[in-house]
């Protein structure tokens, strides 16, 4: 069963290269538009995407089926704070 998407930055929707993706004990890395593809268990999954350069972003899933599912953009805000 895998779960996809894409990491995006929340004002430009510009995707996040390099963000880590952690769901079900399992982890990849976005690729150079944001997406990320992860193989993944049956049931309620913890997903985690984090960045050095934008907030940690947390979020819940109940998967039920094995079936690949979409979770669509996540969008990061960036920690760069304007002056």
């Amino acid at each position: 069963m895998s779960i996809q998407g894409r990491v995006v930055e929340y004002w430009t929707r510009r995707g996040v290269q390099g963000a880590v993706v952690q769901a079900g004990g399992r982890t990849t890395v976005t690729d150079a538009s944001g997406g990320f593809s992860l193989e993944v268990p049956i049931g309620v999954l913890t997903v985690r995407v984090t960045h050095p350069q934008f907030h940690d972003y947390t979020t819940s899933l109940n998967i039920t089926a094995q079936r690949p599912f979409n979770v669509g953009d996540i969008t990061m805000q960036s920690r760069v704070r304007a002056l």
